[in-house]
């Protein structure tokens, strides 16, 4: 009885043995299996972010040029790579300065109905849409200077496509100052101070010129 009792328990116990080491194994492959999946989900998720950052960006913006009246239209590329059969619509026309004539048409203009083969990085282009208070004056037509309107930019960068469309409200503009250079306001002023005493020595100049002369008539 002992002796089978004997025989008995070692098989048992490396029957035990398999079926953990089987259960291990198994667990292992699990674990390694969802750590390799969450590995492929980063560096998924990198590439993404790798692809957002090197990306091409055409930003479109409203400013006023500096030291004047004239309300700007600003289309950049503000990404790292450059934005390639590059595509801008207006979807309404905008005469310029409000001067009506194909001519004057930015929906018309070469930039917004033709492609453009690149636009580089920090590249720009600026358009000048009119004086703020023309745009804005009473009985303005709004179908000449519209207050607002869209822009669609349509590019490619490799195998990747992009589109988007930015509403450009030009309203918030109205009343607003226009802005100055410290620079410039001081260099106007250096320049004026300047004008005034070239006036001071021309006049002392003449003033001398005049008494030499009435010196020498009376010697």
């Amino acid at each position: 009885m002992n002796d089978v009792t004997s025989l008995t328990i070692p098989a048992n116990l490396s029957e035990w043995l398999t079926l953990a080491n089987v259960l291990l194994t198994a667990t292992f492959a699990g674990l390694t299996f969802f750590i390799l999946r969450a590995n492929r989900a980063a560096v998924g998720a990198m590439r993404e972010q790798m692809a957002d950052q090197n990306r091409p960006f055409v930003a479109v913006t409203v400013q006023v040029r500096m030291g004047t009246p004239v309300i700007q239209l600003l289309i950049r590329n503000v990404g790292r790579s450059p934005a390639q059969n590059l595509r801008l619509r207006l979807d309404r026309d905008f005469f310029q300065f409000g001067e009506q004539g194909e001519g004057r048409n930015l929906a018309k203009q070469s930039a917004f109905s033709q492609p453009i083969d690149c636009l580089p990085p920090m590249s720009e282009l600026l358009f000048d849409l009119g004086m703020g208070f023309k745009i804005f004056e009473s009985g303005a037509d709004p179908t000449i200077c519209p207050h607002t309107f869209e822009v669609s930019a349509e590019y490619e960068y490799g195998k990747n496509k992009y589109s988007e469309k930015t509403h450009v409200d030009l309203r918030p503009y109205m009343g607003t100052s226009v802005p100055h250079h410290p620079v410039v306001e001081e260099l106007e002023r250096v320049r004026k101070s300047i004008d005034n005493l070239s006036g001071v020595v021309k006049q002392s100049a003449n003033a001398v010129i005049k008494t030499q002369g009435a010196e020498d008539k009376n010697d």
